[in-house]
């Protein structure tokens, strides 16, 4: 039996809106404490699993594709079969893979559950910010995407400590666990609360599918295993590139061209959702990539505990959520190119900063450009989700909601591919040419004031100098990682400009 028995447009009173929203944000939350937890015991998992440092990346690759792939079948799905049944399905789905994650003996098998776990709880996300733009008014969408982005950033917040605690006290797979009670309790309030939405008789444009989804599935397997292959030496890597390209001019030419394409083009008439589009890639690359290489270069090169790595981490919610609970009062205040650009600022200047570490930066410079990151991060969130919805018709949300999250995924996605390629081609570039520096005749080591621990006719002392080597390079290749993400950064400026104002 439903508490609330109405249409999804409600209208709606204060008290509906808090007893919709709740469960509809623990639903949001399970996706995002999901990532932020496994970022932080990647390295755990890299030991547990005997991976390779480009192997383990595939397990947060692999949930991020699928999501994307899930994601491309959510509006036909929630016109087919509702949104609320493909919502609590959603749920249903999520909890039952964690299970399944939790029991994989190999990393083979994790990252095949992985692939199941993003596909199935894709809808999570453009299905409960859809459901949100539509139970608030128009004139209160600002403060209903702070309120849905705070279910958002409470993963980054917690996730990271959660998580940490989990893996050091137990095991990296309670991780999984976890997400059992969570799921009952939003598959109840969800049950209870969430009203129906109209059903459609849309037909689903196969060609079009399946052109987008081996787009992006080529794509990144290319970007995941060009490393390994030696990208273009690969006739793999070289089937793989063509094949996407194939597929993307296949979709492109079949959506010009057909009466019922996947992709609305109407949707892309509208200018501030195209920027918005274009924005969300940019921060999906620059923000979720920093997610992934900061518990790394934490465990890795500065050699943290997994518990301490984690607590570092959380900072970066700490300042998200800063950012959201002043969101909502700037909103109203402050143009949202502003408010954007002042979140790319903040995370390309906490990037450039980065690009200054060494291997022995102290705890208090992590954290407060840590927090500076993750400000930026909120401020964005918050006014894009906003901006790029403000004009968009109401009939076009759950499908921009959907090519929104698929987006912004396919840009974590990428952007985690390309981090993981940098970290393991510098590492080898690095230590191959610092190595070149180590011999009897280097007067850089002859005159170093460690020099009287590193005679090269000790084997004891030639291993320390090689561990020293490693250190030194794998410490560069982390710096390379942040400049790129800085560059990123930068490159969503341009975009900002071309917004426009939305209607009051």
């Amino acid at each position: 039996m439903r508490i609330i028995d109405k249409s999804a447009k409600g209208p709606f009173t204060g008290g509906m809106l808090v007893l919709i929203t709740i469960p509809v944000l623990l639903a949001s939350l399970l996706h995002a404490l999901n990532m932020s937890t496994a970022y932080v015991a990647l390295p755990n998992m890299q030991g547990n699993l005997s991976a390779s440092p480009d192997q383990v990346g595939w397990i947060i690759t692999s949930f991020v594709v699928a999501s994307a792939v899930g994601t491309v079948l959510t509006g036909w799905l929630s016109m087919r079969i509702g949104r609320r049944r493909l919502f609590l399905g959603s749920i249903v789905g999520f909890t039952v893979t964690s299970l399944l994650c939790a029991g994989a003996t190999g990393l083979g098998e994790l990252v095949f559950m992985r692939v199941l776990q993003g596909f199935v709880s894709a809808p999570l996300l453009p299905i409960s910010q859809a459901i949100m733009l539509d139970i608030y008014p128009r004139r209160r969408h600002g403060f209903a995407m702070s309120i849905w982005s705070m279910g958002m950033i409470l993963g980054p917040v917690v996730g990271p400590t959660l998580g940490a605690l989990l893996t050091e006290w137990y095991d990296w797979r309670y991780l999984f666990f976890m997400n059992l009670p969570m799921g009952l309790l939003a598959f109840v309030g969800v049950y209870l609360t969430l009203p129906d939405a109209e059903k459609g008789t849309q037909r689903l444009d196969w060609i079009g599918v399946i052109a987008l989804i081996v787009a992006v599935i080529c794509v990144q397997l290319m970007l995941d295993r060009g490393e390994r292959q030696d990208w273009f030496e690969s006739p793999e890597i070289i089937l793989e590139a063509v094949l996407a390209a194939l597929a993307f001019y296949i979709l492109i030419v079949h959506c010009m061209t057909s009466d019922n394409p996947y992709l609305n083009l109407a949707i892309l008439k509208d200018r501030n959702y195209v920027v918005g589009l274009c924005l969300i890639f940019v921060f999906g690359i620059a923000v979720f990539s920093s997610l992934f290489i900061l518990p790394l270069f934490l465990q890795n090169v500065q050699d943290y505990p997994v518990l301490a790595a984690g607590w570092m981490v959380s900072v970066r919610g700490i300042g998200t959520m800063l950012a959201m609970i002043m969101g909502g009062v700037l909103a109203d205040r402050v143009p949202a190119k502003f408010l954007i650009l002042f979140g790319l600022g903040c995370v390309g200047v906490a990037n450039i900063w980065m690009t200054y570490w060494t291997a022995d930066v102290s705890p208090y410079d992590i954290i407060w450009v840590t927090m500076v990151s993750g400000f930026g991060m909120g401020v964005m969130w918050v006014t894009l989700t906003t901006v790029t919805f403000s004009t968009l018709m109401p009939d076009l949300r759950t499908e921009g909601a959907a090519l929104f999250a698929l987006i912004r995924a396919i840009g974590a996605s990428v952007g985690t591919s390309v981090i993981v390629a940098i970290l393991v081609r510098s590492s080898q570039v690095n230590y191959s040419e610092l190595r070149d520096h180590i011999n009897p005749f280097s007067e850089a080591l002859r005159f170093s004031r460690s020099s009287a621990f590193w005679d090269l006719g000790s084997t004891s002392a030639l291993e320390s100098l090689r561990n020293v080597v490693v250190a030194q390079a794998e410490t560069i290749a982390y710096l390379n990682a942040f400049t790129f993400l800085v560059a990123v950064a930068m490159a969503g400026v341009p975009f900002v400009f071309l917004l426009r104002k939305p209607s009051t």
